[in-house]
C-alpha cells in the first residue's frame, strides 16, 4: 500500500470519554487498535464519535474527547450508519476526493461499535476489500487467542491452591511452552500422562478421539497408557454407555460391580470420564480407569475399597488437564487457520499476477513446486521446503508493478523495456517487506535473478553471497521459462533445456545445484507433465459468502 495517500477516521457510535474516565483496559485496547491501523495502512488517522445517530464529530486522538466544531462529512456519516448494521467492510467510490472510500467495522473490545474509514487513491478496490477483510479476520483471531490465553491464566490460578496440582501444572505448562503447533493431542497426552498420573494414581489413562462425522460417543482409542492398561474396546464402550450423562461435570463412577452395566465392563472397577472440547468443537475424551490399589489389597471388600476410589480432587485435576489440552488444541487450530489464510492471500496475489498474462499463468506455482523438489534434494527440512514453496509462489510478485505492454510483448525487449523488467525483484521486495510473517521469502524474491559470476541483478552478487533460496529459484525459474510455451515460440525440448543448464553451470547457475537438479529431473518432469491450472471461479449471483 506504500505510496498511496490515506485519510482515515475511526468512527464510534457512542460518546468516548478521556482515558482517565473510561476503563483502563478499554483505553489500552483502543490505543492498540489505533497502532494496528497505523501499521496496516501506513498513515495516521482521526477518531470520530457521535452522541446521536445524525451527528458525527471528530475526536482529538491524544485525549479521546469530542471536538464539537469538527463535524464528519455526510458521505462518511452515511457509510458509518449502514456499516453498523451490515458488520462487513465496504469499498465504494469516494465523493470526498479521488479514489475509493473504505469502511471497516471494528470489534467491540475497543469500547463500543466502531468503524475505520479511509479515502484511498490509486488502489484496486478488490485488493482493498481483501485487505479490509483480512484485517478484520486477523483481529477476530487475535481476540479469540487472547480469550483462550485469559482462560489458561484463570485455570493456573485455580490449580495453584493445591501444591501437588500446582507442581503438575508447572511441569505441564513447561512442556507446552516447548511444544509447537505441530504437536497433536496424542503426542501431548503421551508426554502429559506420566506427570498427570503422579497425582491421579490410576492403573490406566486413556485418550480417545472422536472421528469427524460419527458423533461424540463413537470414540476411538488413540493412546492407552499406564501400569495396567485396559483394553481399548472396553474403554470405547465406557464412552458409549456413560458419555451421554456428561453435563458440565466429569462422570465419576466407583464400584462398577454394583451397576447394571457391570457385565459389559469386566476389568473396570472405577473411572473418571471427561470430554475434550473447546466451544462447539469436540475433540474426544480423556479417561482414568481403576484407582491404584496397595499390594495384597482385596478389591472384594467394599469397605476397604471405599478408601481407594476416585473423588473430587482427581476429577478436578483431570478436568483441568483436559481444559488445558483443549485450549492448546484450539489455539493450534487457530494458528493453522491463520497459516491457511496467509497461504490463501499469497495465492490471491499470484492469481492477480497470472491474470495480467494468460501465457505465464501457472508459472509461479510450477516454479514453487520445482523449488520444493530441488530444496528437498539438497537437504532442506520439511518446514524449509514449505517456505521455499511459498517463496516460489511469490518470486515474481513484483511484476504486478511492470506494465502490461512490456510483460506481454511477444518479441525481443528494448534496453529500456528490459530495465523495467529488471525492477521486478525490487518491486517484489517492496510489496512484501512489511509483512512480518513473510520475511523469510525476501532473499529468494530479491535474488532469484542473480548469477554466480556476478553478472545478474539486482545487486550483482556472486557465488555463495547469493542466498541459497535465490540460487535454487534461479535454476527452476529458468527451467520453467525454457520449457513453457509462449505466444511467439514453443517450449524447448527437455534435452535442449538440460544442455543449457549444464553449459551455464558455474557461470550463470550454481554447479552443485545444477547437478542436484539433474538428479531429480524425473520428478521435475512428472510435475511439468501433470500440472493443471486451477480454474478461476465464475460468479453467478451474489458474493458467494
Amino acid at each position: 500500500m506504500g505510496g498511496s495517500c490515506f485519510r482515515l477516521a475511526l468512527v464510534t457510535h457512542m460518546y468516548v470519554a478521556p482515558c482517565n474516565q473510561v476503563d483502563d483496559s478499554v483505553c489500552v485496547v483502543r490505543q492498540q487498535m489505533l497502532v494496528s491501523l497505523l501499521d496496516t495502512f501506513d498513515t495516521d488517522f482521526r477518531l470520530v464519535a457521535s452522541t446521536d445517530l445524525d451527528d458525527w464529530r471528530y475526536l482529538a486522538t491524544d485525549e479521546l474527547v469530542v471536538i464539537n466544531d469538527a463535524q464528519v462529512e455526510p458521505e462518511v456519516s452515511a457509510i458509518c450508519e449502514s456499516i453498523l448494521q451490515s458488520q462487513e467492510p465496504v469499498v465504494t467510490p469516494s465523493t470526498i476526493g479521488d479514489g475509493w472510500l473504505v469502511a471497516i467495522p471494528l470489534p467491540n473490545d475497543v469500547g463500543g461499535m466502531q468503524v475505520a474509514v479511509a479515502s484511498i487513491e490509486g488502489q484496486d478496490p478488490e485488493m482493498l476489500r481483501r485487505l479490509a477483510k483480512l484485517w478484520c479476520s486477523s483481529r477476530q483471531y487475535q481476540h479469540q487467542v487472547d480469550k483462550y490465553a485469559q482462560e489458561c491464566e484463570q485455570l493456573t490460578e485455580i490449580l495453584s491452591e493445591g501444591l501437588e496440582e500446582l507442581t503438575f501444572l508447572r511441569s505441564m505448562v513447561a512442556f507446552l511452552d516447548m511444544s509447537d503447533h505441530t504437536h497433536d493431542l496424542t503426542s501431548l497426552a503421551e508426554s502429559t500422562f506420566p506427570l498427570l498420573n503422579d497425582n491421579m494414581h490410576a492403573d490406566c489413562l486413556a485418550l480417545l478421539l472422536t472421528p469427524e462425522g460419527l458423533g461424540p460417543l463413537r470414540a476411538v482409542p488413540a493412546l492407552v497408557w499406564g501400569p495396567k492398561p485396559v483394553d481399548g474396546h472396553l474403554l470405547s464402550r465406557v464412552v458409549e454407555l456413560f458419555g451421554q450423562s456428561y453435563c458440565d461435570q466429569p462422570v465419576v463412577k466407583n464400584h462398577i460391580h454394583r451397576l447394571p452395566e457391570a457385565s459389559e465392563l469386566n476389568g473396570v472397577r472405577d473411572f473418571i470420564l471427561t470430554p475434550i472440547k473447546s466451544g462447539s468443537t469436540h475433540y474426544g475424551w480423556m479417561l482414568a480407569a481403576n484407582r491404584q490399589l496397595p499390594e495384597g489389597f482385596d478389591p472384594s471388600s467394599d469397605w476397604e475399597l471405599s478408601h481407594y476410589e476416585f473423588g473430587t480432587s482427581e476429577a478436578s485435576l483431570l478436568c483441568t488437564t483436559v481444559s488445558i489440552l483443549a485450549t492448546h488444541a484450539s489455539n493450534c487450530d487457530l494458528f493453522q487457520e491463520k497459516e491457511q489464510m496467509l497461504v490463501n492471500v499469497v495465492r490471491s496475489l499470484v492469481s492477480a499476477l497470472d491474470a495480467k498474462d494468460q501465457y505465464t499463468c501457472g508459472h509461479s506455482e510450477r516454479v514453487a513446486l520445482y523449488a520444493k523438489v530441488l530444496a528437498e534434494r539438497v537437504g532442506y527440512d520439511e518446514e524449509a521446503c514449505e517456505r521455499i514453496y511459498m517463496t516460489g509462489l511469490l518470486h515474481d510478485v513484483g511484476k504486478i508493478g511492470v506494465s502490461d505492454a512490456v510483460l506481454k510483448k511477444p518479441g525481443r525487449l528494448t534496453d529500456e523495456e528490459f530495465a523495467e523488467i529488471k525492477r521486478h525483484p525490487d518491486e517484489g521486495w517492496s510489496i512484501l517487506q512489511d509483512l512480518a510473517q513473510l520475511k523469510y521469502v525476501l532473499p529468494g524474491v530479491l535474488h532469484h535473478h542473480e548469477e554466480v559470476d556476478g553478472s545478474g541483478y539486482p545487486d550483482g552478487l556472486s557465488g555463495d553471497k547469493i542466498p541459497l533460496d535465490g540460487r535454487i529459484l534461479a535454476i527452476v525459474d529458468a527451467w520453467d521459462a525454457m520449457t513453457s510455451d509462449r505466444p511467439y515460440r514453443n517450449g524447448m525440448p527437455t534435452q535442449k533445456a538440460l544442455s543449457i543448464l549444464e553449459e551455464g553451470a558455474g557461470s550463470q547457475w550454481d554447479s552443485q545445484l545444477v547437478q542436484a537438479f539433474l538428479e531429480v529431473i524425473d520428478r521435475i518432469e512428472l510435475i511439468r507433465n501433470t500440472y493443471r491450472l486451477h480454474e478461476r471461479p465464475i460468479r453467478k449471483m451474489g458474493c458467494g459468502i
